[in-house]
């Protein structure tokens, strides 16, 4: 309250042009609000605003100068620490790990009570399951291929919430679980940078440092997105969306964090997870194909392209940014508008990508690309670039050095432009594998996801022989054979998707495609 009226209208009346002041203030305000508007009635609100006026009009008045110097001051310190400049940016961004936000990411922190959020569906847990999944939801875990999105699902309703909340909100979500499992929590558990865990290394993105988020209000979105995917669909339902969530951070992770960081910056990977969360929301249950033969009313309006995609992209972006945006779960609220169509952009571009029809021309593009970067590089003196070397390594060292070379050198323009082109695909590509991943992770789970799939396919082509549509490829139960098409699915979908993957993600070709022999050899056995 004191924060209310006295301290804030005080930074009203002084303004400020800065967006680096502005974010936590208003951020912090927003916070105080909401916990004031709980806790008090109606009956105040004359008196708190008499108070706040009577306050405001003897507020003394900055003069433009002040006003400036503090900017200047700000501004200064944040391009120092930064170490960006507007030439160094472009469509896909570079490194914003080190952004101004990010250095004063203790004005945020300091202001809000965001660090130890939990959302309601957490704190109504038992406190057994909260326990589980605390130890289910910690970092390294969460960075594993081998996690197991149905150990999520046997202890929570809301899987994808809670999953897509320890990621987004990570490590803040970590400490907020064991601070309500009231366990004191390791400090280097949650330290910033590279740790163990096994055989795997991890980064945290700290996005709560580097962007202007608010935990509550992440889940109040990713409640919203996870109540519009049917819980009685098979397959494509909300357990399916937290599970290509956590493999989308997987394959991120598997970059490693100095290739991660110099060729994705933080409004990149963010709005990447959280498209992989909505990239199926409101799914039906039936395939494009489905939509087209019944000449659906999302068939007519999207005109049979990518039909189910198109929907998937819309539904999000509405609540997100069009009609359907409601201020509980506005989670770019304060972003300058450049960063928007960013996140837009981005979104759609992966979303899009999901698109299983298109996958030919999609491998396609990917090579074409990856051979003119490696081309292109070896004209560049600069690199010696043998078609062997890592592609992640030129693309790290063409941003590294689009940041500190100047000159109109049109070699390396046209490097950087290529490796822009490639860097703006592989995002989408990214998400297009973690969608069709489930052959290739370990254990019994393909053969889980495997049963799922065509339990809904079959129950696609039941419908189809009742409205007496032709039925779709491998959704007639009479006919399909499971083992069958399983193994054709894995050579000619996932396999190649995944080698072309690895050899652009070293550690995906040596841990993730052997998991897809296993499969091919689980389901040829059952052949017989």
């Amino acid at each position: 309250l004191f924060y209310s009226i006295v301290v804030l209208p005080k930074v009203i009346v002084c303004g400020t042009s800065n967006r680096t002041l502005r974010t936590p203030l208003r951020f912090s305000f927003k916070v105080m609000m909401r916990t004031l508007l709980r806790k008090i009635t109606w009956a105040w609100v004359p008196i708190i605003g008499t108070c706040a006026f009577s306050v405001y009009q003897g507020v003394p008045k900055c003069s433009a100068r002040d006003v400036e110097n503090c900017s200047a001051k700000i501004r200064d310190s944040g391009e120092r620490n930064s170490g960006l400049t507007n030439k160094s940016k472009n469509k896909w961004g570079r490194s914003l790990f080190n952004s101004p936000i990010g250095d004063n990411a203790d004005i945020i922190d300091e202001c809000s009570e965001s660090n130890s959020y939990c959302p309601p569906e957490w704190n109504a847990l038992s406190a057994e399951a909260k326990a589980k999944l605390a130890n289910l939801l910690t970092w390294d875990n969460l960075s594993k291929w081998e996690f197991n999105i149905f150990e999520v699902a046997e202890l929570t309703n809301d899987p994808l919430l809670l999953v897509g909340w320890a990621l987004l909100c990570g490590p803040m979500a970590q400490d907020a679980m064991q601070t309500s499992l009231e366990v004191k929590g390791d400090a280097d558990d949650y330290s910033n940078g590279c740790v163990s865990g096994g055989n795997i290394n991890t980064f945290r993105y700290q996005f709560h440092e580097h962007l202007e988020i608010d935990a509550q209000t992440i889940c109040n979105f990713l409640r919203e997105i996870e109540r519009r995917y049917n819980r009685d669909i098979p397959f494509h339902n909300s357990v399916h969306a937290a599970d290509v969530t956590q493999t989308t951070h997987c394959l991120l992770q598997l970059m490693g964090e100095d290739y991660l960081t110099s060729i994705f910056d933080s409004i990149t990977i963010f709005s990447l997870l959280l498209a992989a969360a909505f990239h199926d929301v409101c799914h039906p249950g039936t395939s494009n194909l489905f939509q087209q033969n019944a000449q659906t009313s999302i068939a007519v309006k999207y005109e049979n392209t990518s039909i189910l995609e198109n929907m998937h992209l819309a539904v999000g972006l509405s609540l997100l940014f069009g009609e359907g945006i409601q201020d509980e779960w506005d989670i770019f609220d304060g972003w300058i508008n450049d960063d928007k169509v960013r996140v837009q952009e981005i979104m759609k571009e992966s979303i899009l990508k999901t698109d299983i029809s298109h996958q030919s021309e999609l491998l396609g593009d990917l090579e074409l690309l990856i051979e003119q970067v490696h081309t292109v590089a070896k004209e560049n003196n600069r690199y010696n670039a043998e078609i062997d070397e890592p592609i992640l390594s030129i693309l790290a060292q063409t941003f590294h050095e689009a940041k500190s070379v100047e000159g109109e050198d049109l070699t390396k323009t046209e490097l950087e432009g290529k490796c822009n082109q490639l860097a703006g695909l592989l995002v989408g590509f990214i998400l297009h594998g973690a969608d069709i991943s489930n052959p290739a992770k370990s254990g019994d789970l393909p053969i889980h996801w495997g049963s799922r799939v065509f339990d809904e396919f079959f129950e696609q082509g039941d419908k189809e022989k009742e409205m007496g549509l032709p039925i779709s490829p491998l959704c007639d139960r009479g006919t399909v054979k499971l083992p069958e098409s399983q193994v054709n699915f894995i050579k000619y979908v996932a396999l190649p998707t995944y080698e072309l993957l690895g050899s652009v993600i070293p550690r995906v070709k040596k841990e993730v495609v052997p998991n897809m022999s296993r499969t091919i050899e689980y389901w040829e056995g059952e052949k017989n």
